[in-house]
């Protein structure tokens, strides 16, 4: 695809001018990051840009930061091995570029510096993570600067609280936001029910419950300018497809820069813009999005028809509960609904809207129709 970023490489974005649609939430966000509050949330639903704007904002804030793609838990295990193993290949990025953090980190039990790389002992008798975060707010503090910790998908670090040897998150930010002036937190979620859960946001017993933070939500893009996002992009590979192809696409994908990134980037690599094309885009979207789905919908049956009841335009409570009574052939308890639904609009998938529930994302809205 060349040696640029283009609009439609499909990796998250790291410059500016590879970020279309998305200068005033960028300026929110480095106001943000600049500002005096240690706690950021950065929400919106899967594949509407997050990574992206957050990779752009602190390659911009001339900030030095730690990048955590907690996702990455996901595929290798929710263990403390997995997350000093990604904090140790940030803190060796980190160091290799700021001098006088080696000393600093030197200083905290568990911690080996060989060359360049940066090792976390996870063992019993390892690194103590307050003691780790101590060292690197002194450190900041005297190089007189904010050090940014960005945690891509922080609702997934609930699966890591409780238990023996388990990391309760919630009581180190806590601790961090009351005592440690120079780190800044900024935790992004496509799951933006269940971190708020996370960080107990409305629980009078979380250790969080009514600190102060700065929340940016990412909505979809409108018509003209998903529009616009795929006439710049095909620009950029000499294409200029006609102004009803480019419609006839956003209808079907709506304005999520994900999907529009995906279907741009299949067009460009197979060098035409049809309906064909489309056709293989949608498909192709919908089997990765079946593959998200299906983890959900096997933890109960009830999840599969009240998604396929919303998918099939029944948006009112009570059109949901009866359709779901007439699939299954049995009666479902109103509390029992109602709970389901609040879950699904905690996994981001369900939005609800003046009294109506809808799916946002055009592929799953056609997924769940065939369940």
């Amino acid at each position: 695809m060349g040696g640029d970023t283009l609009l439609f490489d499909p990796r998250p974005k790291e410059r500016r001018e590879d970020l279309y649609g998305r200068e005033r939430e960028l300026q929110e966000l480095l106001e943000a990051l600049r500002g005096e509050c240690p706690l950021i949330l950065l929400l919106g639903v899967r594949r509407i840009g997050k990574t992206s704007l957050l990779k752009v904002a602190l390659r911009e804030s001339s900030q030095p930061y730690i990048y955590l793609d907690l996702r990455v838990l996901e595929e290798e295990g929710y263990s403390k091995i997995v997350l000093y193993r990604m904090l140790s290949e940030e803190l060796s990025r980190l160091q290799s570029s700021w001098n006088r953090l080696r000393s600093w980190l030197g200083s905290v039990k568990g911690v080996e510096i060989a060359g360049v790389r940066v090792e976390l002992d996870w063992g019993r008798e390892g690194v103590r993570l307050p003691s780790l975060l101590n060292s690197l707010n002194g450190w900041a503090e005297e190089e007189g600067v904010y050090l940014i910790l960005a945690f891509d998908e922080a609702q997934l670090l609930r699966n890591m609280m409780g238990g023996k040897g388990r990391i309760d998150f919630r009581n180190l930010l806590a601790y961090a936001y009351d005592n440690l002036p120079n780190l800044k937190f900024i935790l992004t979620g496509s799951e933006m029910g269940l971190l708020m859960d996370f960080i107990g946001a409305e629980n009078p017993e979380s250790p969080l419950y009514g600190r102060y933070r700065e929340e940016i939500t990412l909505e979809g893009f409108d018509e003209e300018t998903s529009i616009g996002f795929l006439r710049a992009g095909f620009l950029e590979h000499g294409m200029r497809p006609d102004e009803t192809t480019l419609r006839g696409v956003v209808e079907r994908l709506n304005g999520l820069i994900g999907w529009l990134t995906y279907y741009g980037y299949r067009a460009v690599s197979e060098k035409r813009v049809d309906e064909e094309i489309l056709k293989i885009v949608l498909e192709e979207a919908k089997a990765m999005a079946s593959m998200e789905l299906d983890k959900i919908v096997r933890r109960s049956k009830n999840y599969r028809l009240i998604l396929r009841a919303i998918g099939e335009g029944k948006h009112r409570w009570i059109d949901i509960k009866r359709a779901v009574e007439a699939w299954s052939g049995r009666p479902i308890a109103n509390p029992n609904l109602t709970r389901a639904l609040k879950t699904l609009m905690k996994l981001g998938i369900v939005r609800r809207m003046d009294g109506m529930y809808r799916i946002e994302d055009p592929i799953i809205r056609e997924v769940v129709r065939g369940y």
